[in-house]
């Protein structure tokens, strides 16, 4: 199938292709448009000079300006190309492009190939050398089976690859091999480097260089630059000696006098060169020779196999209408009615598109999920579409929810539609496989996330860097002591750099031709999975289709809750069979019980449920759409909670918008309400409206709003009589609200996991807290803050028992088991072997069956696991390292002693243990531990705090179970805490998490003073002092923290 008509997509349509917004349109390299479009004119350069060889911050742990800043110096130095030369990789290329476009600068794209201890410079004289070098690049990466390293053929192979489309650049490091060079690659194609690095071995570089001229090679001057200014240099040098696992001092020897060379002009480079002039001219010369606008023809998807007589689309066609017929059969005959008319007008815009064949590759990935019972469920617009609910892609209905298809795809978008997979997360690595199994590896690929320097890994670097002990290294960066001046300014630089190439949460790539095409795939660190160079956004810009399959933890957890419920009651749970008005469901949500529920566990959440008080499904998609950074930033959080209060009166600018925000007493929460808002006031078309929402995308084209708001005045007028001042409140409700709507189909999607959920937690709670248990680590709570809300839900927890308890944690007649998983230093294999082979006769025979070494067998003591036997922890311990020593094929019983009268254990110190062996306690809350002493310290209770009058100052205490900052929070620090009775939200100001920076950041259970806030029904406490706990050490492993 074929995109875009067939014509190529170019960096001159740099918009996101997938996402639908439109972008800036770069200026091409020859464009020659009037001046409105240009940069201002600067006077040529004295000394005119191409840079032919820049690394970025992309040649990872090498360079430290990105390309963009690289394109923004060479403009100011005037300079007159730019070559990228990247390690092993087209990382920055796209970047490069982009800037280099809108900048009206020439580009040459290459790399630096890593050759055993050398490495060869290459540029691509044109396309098919960029083609060239990207399979080369891709194969050496390929064959080598491991993330990071590459392997390729010796010169000769090289030289083969590249096929006389390329042009190495030989420094000094191959002067003595020069005449291999030579016969690899042809007199033509190579051409010697002087680099001017302002270094005395400059001259004696340059000396060898002079004797390979006597072959008639050509020469270039370049700067070898790592950094666009001098500024940036000695970060470039950190992280050259991070590369080399050593501190700047200790790599002095080997690195640049500055770190690293950075960009030169041409008058400072003939002033470095003053009787070599023509190595600069020379530069011109090769700049032209390779220099090309990176123009790549997209990849179109492989042909989706169809049965005989059928093309993709009447194949699409004839799926779609069949399997409607089942998906409706049970809605009202006028929803049906509808239906069928919508999925003819979709299946005639996917026909016009030419996007039949997404669509079916979307189907066969759902499919295989359906078939291999993997649950998943597409989200995202697509939730907006007939066809989509018809082929089982969603499972929202569109037309009862009156959802616009127009958000999902129109007529006049020139990208394929997004849609969005989410798969439980344990078995998401049998799709991607399938998908590479299906597609071939070399058509198929994930997209790379490139993971960036934050806080505390620029703060580690950095003191690495400069040469600070490991000790210190790991106070500063937990923020237990501060780290000096130096170590924060180099850290200042590190953060945001490039770190190394990750995988994308979810996205794959596909073709009808190899995907080196256009950029180099390599393996990723995960088995079995590879990689392109390109983050989403880039491969947008190139034109590849990318599929998003997201693993979603909560999939896997209710489909565990819905196995366990058919094993301990009998009965097969079809989520999308169940009521969705269970008054209980809603009661529960009403109190904020919803510790583990997908997507209102949150603190913001918890507070907002008692004030929102859901009484049905609608309410729940509004709960979800309302706590996002948009909906807050935009003022729209509390306005509608008073409505819904009845404390606010519901009103419209005009009668018209109350079709679109009714459902939303007046308040717009979604973006589908912008485009119907647009409708309904000004008369827009369905695809009208879309393209004014991707007009207010985050790269608003002034041309293009002022002909929007032309056309939405026009429209208003004459649809609806409504005057200009009326039409400009309605019109600058739209532009304030773009900005941050989310999409109704997103909150439909995501409501029904909210409300499946709850209904597994009111009906179903141990089933409950086990399926969240074995799909950890996932949402906001670790597995003891789940297992004591079960607790305080009536079930009963039992200890980790090796002739119990299995792998993961299981439900026993209403009681939960606590897994062997949890056992700290045992690790997933030997607690299957212990699962697999119970029952055990005793400690020999378990250490002999199962296969255990010294260690798993103390692990297991301390964890009190082997309590079975009669022995108490200290005794096990006693027997573990002989009875250990007891293997498959020994005489059983060789190994059998006696453990002597040891002193037992308290309670306090069994807690401490359970706590430091498996993280949970299951017979108690540790704070009951200390809730005598804490009474007559006058510190409250969680549960005491709702009968305590707003604004009284109180003391509380917990353990503190998560930290968050959120970023529409104004610096503002929640603390989650918990105590026997339930869970705390504190409040932390700038002021204090500043004056206690260390107590908050480090406390595992604190004790806070502070003003209850509860007059709202959510209860929250801001702080005003802070002190650890005593003992508080013993009571957690550690709080789970979030940005």
């Amino acid at each position: 199938m074929r995109f875009n008509g067939g014509a190529p997509l170019n960096w001159s349509r740099l918009e996101r292709i997938l996402s639908g917004r439109p972008g800036p349109t770069p200026v091409p390299v020859d464009h020659q448009g009037g001046d409105a479009c240009r940069r201002p004119v600067s006077p040529p350069p004295a000394v005119a000079f191409a840079e032919l060889h820049a690394v970025s911050s992309y040649s990872f742990l090498g360079g430290a300006s990105d390309p963009e800043s690289l394109v923004e110096r060479a403009v100011e130095l005037g300079l007159s190309a730019l070559a990228l030369v990247d390690r092993d990789g087209f990382y920055g290329a796209v970047k490069f492009a982009e800037a280099a476009a809108e900048a009206d600068l020439p580009t040459v794209f290459g790399a630096e190939l890593s050759l055993g201890e050398r490495v060869l410079p290459v540029l691509a004289r044109g396309p098919e050398g960029y083609r060239r070098l990207s399979h080369l690049m891709a194969d050496a990466h390929m064959s080598t089976g491991v993330k990071g390293e590459v392997a390729y053929p010796p010169l000769p192979g090289v030289a083969e690859a590249l096929g006389g489309h390329c042009v190495v650049l030989a420094g000094h490091e191959w002067a003595d091999d020069i005449d291999q060079v030579i016969e690899a690659f042809g007199v033509g194609d190579v051409v010697l480097e002087y680099a001017v690095t302002m270094t005395p071995e400059d001259a004696d570089h340059h000396e060898k260089l002079d004797g390979c001229r006597r072959h008639g090679l050509r020469a270039v001057a370049t700067a070898l630059p790592a950094a666009a200014t001098r500024d940036r240099a000695r970060l470039a040098g950190a992280k050259r000696a991070l590369a080399r696992r050593l501190s700047l001092g200790d790599a002095e020897p080997d690195l640049h006098p500055m770190g690293a060379p950075w960009m030169r002009s041409g008058e400072q480079m003939a002033g470095l060169l003053p009787d070599r002039p023509e190595l600069i001219t020379a530069t011109l010369d090769l700049a032209r020779e390779c220099a090309f606008t990176l123009d790549l023809v997209a990849p179109d998807l492989p042909d989706f196999p169809t049965p005989a007589g059928h093309t993709e689309m009447t194949w699409l066609a004839e799926v779609t209408r069949e399997r409607a017929g089942r998906r409706y059969a049970s809605r009202p005959d006028e929803i049906r009615a509808r239906a069928a008319e919508q999925i003819e007008h979709e299946l005639a815009v996917i026909e016009g598109l030419n996007f039949p064949g997404y669509f079916l590759i979307v189907m066969d990935l759902v499919d295989f999920c359906r078939d291999n019972d993997i649950l998943c469920q597409g989200r995202g617009s697509a939730a907006n579409s007939a066809v989509c609910f018809a082929l089982g892609i969603t499972n929202a209905e569109p037309i009862s929810a009156g959802l616009l298809f127009e958000r999902f795809l129109s007529p006049d978008r020139d990208g394929p539609p997004d849609i969005d997979i989410d798969i439980e997360s344990g078995r998401r690595e049998e799709v991607i496989q399938y998908v590479f199994d299906r597609h071939g590896r070399d058509k198929a690929a994930q997209v790379a996330n490139v993971i960036t320097y934050r806080t505390k890994g620029a703060l580690r670097d950095a003191a690495r860097a400069l040469g600070h002990p490991p000790g210190a290294v790991d106070a500063w960066s937990r923020g237990t002591a501060e780290p000096p001046a130096d170590v924060v300014a180099l850290a200042a630089q590190f953060k945001g750099q490039p770190r190394h190439l990750g995988i994308h949460s979810g996205g794959m790539v596909i073709c009808d031709r190899p995907i080196a095409d256009v950029v180099p795939v390599e393996w990723a660190r995960m088995e079995k999975r590879s990689v392109v160079q390109w983050d989403k956004d880039d491969c947008a810009s190139a034109g590849l289709v990318k599929f998003d399959l997201l693993g979603l933890g909560m999939l896997e957890a209710l489909h565990h809750m819905i196995d366990l419920v058919e094993e301990q009651h009998g009965q097969r749970i079809h989520l999308w069979e169940l009521d969705l008005a269970d008054p209980g469901v809603y009661d529960m949500l009403c109190r904020a019980d919803a510790v583990g529920v997908f997507q209102v566990e949150s603190r913001a959440q918890l507070s907002t449920l008692p004030r929102l008080r859901p009484r049905c499904f609608f309410d729940l998609v509004v709960e979800v759409a309302l706590i996002r950074p948009g909906p807050i930033q935009g003022g729209s959080v509390h306005p509608y909670l008073r409505r819904r209060a009845g404390k606010e009166e519901i009103t419209y600018d005009h009668p018209v918008l109350e079709k679109s925000l009714g459902k939303t007493l007046g308040i717009p929460l979604f973006q589908e309400q912008l485009m119907q808002i647009a409708v309904d006031a000004a008369g827009f078309s369905g695809a009208e409206a879309d393209s004014l929402r991707r007009a207010m995308g985050s790269k608003r084209s002034p041309a293009r709003m002022a002909a929007l708001k032309d056309r939405f005045f026009r429209g208003v007028w004459e649809a609806n009589g409504i005057p200009e001042e009326t039409a400009e409140k309605l019109w600058n409700k739209i532009v304030a609200f773009a900005a941050y709507g989310f999409p109704e189909s997103h909150s439909q999607s995501f409501a029904s996991l909210v409300y499946f959920s709850a209904w597994f937690k009111h009906h179903y709670p141990a089933e409950f807290c086990v399926g969240l248990l074995r799909a950890q680590p996932m949402g906001f709570y670790s597995p003891q803050s789940l297992i004591q809300d079960a607790r305080r839900h009536g079930v009963e927890i039992l200890p980790v028992d090796v002739q119990e308890s299995g792998k993961e944690a299981r439900v026993v007649d209403g009681r939960i088991r606590v897994g062997l998983g949890l056992v700290t230093g045992l690790g997933a294999d030997a607690a299957a072997r212990i699962e697999a082979a119970a029952p055990f006769s005793g400690i020999p025979d378990l250490a002999r069956r199962a296969d255990l070494t010294v260690a798993h067998v103390e692990a297991l003591a301390r964890a009190g696991a082997l309590e079975c036997f009669d022995v108490d922890r200290r005794q096990a311990l006693w027997q573990a390292g002989v009875a250990a020593t007891e293997k498959a094929g020994m005489l059983p019983g060789l190994s059998a002693i006696d453990a002597p009268a040891l002193p037992g254990m308290n309670a306090f110190e069994l807690m401490v243990a359970d706590i430091a062996a498996t993280g949970v306690t299951h017979d108690r809350q540790p704070m009951e531990m200390l809730r005598a002493s804490l009474v007559d310290a006058g510190v409250l209770s969680a549960s005491a705090l709702r009968s305590v009058p707003d604004g009284t100052r109180v003391r509380v205490a917990g353990v503190v179970t998560h930290r968050q900052r959120p970023g529409t929070a104004s610096g503002l620090t929640f603390l989650g805490m918990e105590d026997e009775t339930g869970l705390l939200n504190v409040m932390v100001s700038v002021g204090l998490w500043n004056r206690q920076r260390v107590v908050a950041r480090t406390s595992k259970a604190l004790v806070v003073r502070g003003i209850v806030q509860n007059a709202s029904g959510a209860v929250t406490v801001v702080a005003d002092h802070l002190e650890p706990l005593v003992l508080g050490e013993w009571l957690s492993r550690g709080s789970r923290d979030f940005h």
